[in-house]
C-alpha cells in the first residue's frame, strides 16, 4: 500500500490537469481510496475467476483513476455539489476550482411528526458559510409561506453547545415540484468555526398570515408541533486569503485606517481603526463589473472600541457574495460609498 501511495504523490498531475490548479492532499487521498477499491474489486473479480491481478494491471488501474481526475472532474466523481447550490452561486465549469474542497456532504436526517428535514450540503470559508437543507412533510401540509417559528445554530466550545446570533435560514426555490417538499437556506458569517461540531435546532413548523389591510403578519400559527435537532461536524476547506492594506483615508475630518481584507470567492471581511461605523457597499471587478446590494447574502457591520493603547477603537465590516466571485479579478472593495480599498 505504501509504494502506491509513493506512486500516487510522484505522478506529475499538472501533465494531466491541463493546466488547472494541482491537487490538494485531500483529493489525492480521495483518488488513492477510490483506487483501492477499484483495485479490491478487480482482485476479487479475479480471484473469483482462479487469476491473480498482475502489477501491470494494478499500475493501469492507479493511472486511469489519475487520468479521470481534473478540478472539474473530481467534483463530478467524488463531489458534486447540490443543483440548489450550484443554482444559488452560479457554480459553473470555469468558476469551480475556486472553491475546490470548500464543500462537504452532510446526509443527515431528523424525523419526527412527520416532519423530515435532511441536511444536505455545506460550503463553506472562514467567514461565510452556506447549509442546504430538504425539507418534507406529510402531504396535507403544502409548503407555501411556511417555516419554523424557532431556530438555533449552536457551535460546540470546551466541550458545551453555544448559540450564535449571526446564522440565519430561509427557503429557496426549490428544484423539486412536489409541494410538500421544500429547501432550507442557512447563512452564517463564521467565527472560523471549520472543523467544530454544529447543532441545528428548529420548533413548531407553522406560518404567519398576512393581513392585507394592515399591510402586516400576524402571530404564527403552529401546524405540526415539535423539535427537530440535527448534528454534523463541519469540515471544509478555507479558501480565504487575508491581504494587509495599512492605509489611512480621510472621512468627514475622521481618519479610517483599513488595516486588512480577507477575501474569498464566497465572502469579504475588512479590519480597520477608527470610530467609523462601515459596512460593505460594493465590490468592483478589474472588468468594471459591480456587485452591491442584492448581490451580497449578508452584509452587515460590527464595531466596538478598546482600551488602553488603541484609542481609535476598531471595526469590522463583512459580506457574503451570492455567486463565486474569483478574487484574482477583485479590483477593489468600497466601504459606506465613500472609500475604495484597491486590492493590491
Amino acid at each position: 500500500m505504501k509504494k502506491i501511495d509513493k506512486l500516487l504523490n510522484n505522478i506529475d498531475e499538472d501533465k494531466y490537469l491541463d493546466n488547472e490548479k494541482p491537487l490538494s492532499e485531500n483529493e489525492k487521498e480521495k483518488i488513492f481510496n477510490m483506487t483501492m477499491d477499484k483495485i479490491k474489486n478487480s482482485s476479487n473479480q479475479s480471484k473469483s475467476k482462479g487469476k491473480i491481478i498482475s502489477l501491470k494491471k494494478t499500475v493501469a488501474i492507479i493511472l486511469a483513476s489519475v487520468l479521470m481526475i481534473s478540478t472539474l472532474s473530481f467534483a463530478a466523481d467524488y463531489f458534486s455539489f447540490d443543483t440548489q447550490l450550484v443554482n444559488l452561486l452560479n457554480i459553473n465549469k470555469e468558476n469551480e476550482y475556486l472553491i475546490n474542497g470548500s464543500g462537504a456532504n452532510i446526509d443527515k436526517s431528523v424525523e419526527f411528526n412527520g416532519v423530515k428535514i435532511t441536511a444536505t450540503q455545506v460550503i463553506s470559508d472562514k467567514n461565510s458559510l452556506y447549509i442546504i437543507l430538504k425539507l418534507k412533510t406529510k402531504d396535507e401540509f403544502s409548503h407555501s409561506f411556511k417555516s419554523f417559528n424557532e431556530f438555533n445554530f449552536e457551535v460546540k466550545s470546551n466541550g458545551d453547545y453555544r448559540p450564535s446570533s449571526s446564522a440565519t435560514f430561509k427557503t429557496i426555490k426549490s428544484e423539486d415540484d412536489d409541494p410538500h417538499t421544500s429547501t432550507l437556506l442557512i447563512t452564517m458569517e463564521q467565527e472560523d468555526i471549520n472543523n467544530s461540531d454544529i447543532r441545528l435546532i428548529f420548533k413548531d413548523f407553522g406560518y404567519s398570515p398576512y393581513n392585507k389591510a394592515k399591510g402586516e403578519y400576524g402571530d404564527f400559527v403552529t401546524l405540526i408541533k415539535g423539535s427537530w435537532t440535527l448534528k454534523f461536524k463541519l469540515n471544509c476547506k478555507d479558501t480565504s486569503k487575508t491581504y494587509v492594506i495599512n492605509k489611512s483615508y480621510k472621512v468627514d475630518n475622521r481618519t479610517v485606517r483599513v488595516k486588512t481584507v480577507t477575501l474569498s470567492p464566497l465572502s469579504v471581511r475588512i479590519k480597520s481603526n477608527g470610530k467609523y461605523n462601515k459596512f460593505i457597499s460594493k465590490v468592483t471587478m478589474k472588468d468594471g463589473t459591480e456587485y452591491s446590494g442584492d448581490d451580497f447574502f449578508i452584509s452587515n457591520t460590527s464595531s466596538y472600541s478598546t482600551i488602553g493603547m488603541d484609542l481609535f477603537g476598531r471595526s469590522e465590516s463583512y459580506a457574503s457574495f451570492s455567486k463565486i466571485l474569483n478574487p484574482k479579478d477583485i479590483k477593489s472593495i468600497t466601504i459606506n460609498d465613500e472609500i475604495e480599498v484597491m486590492m493590491p
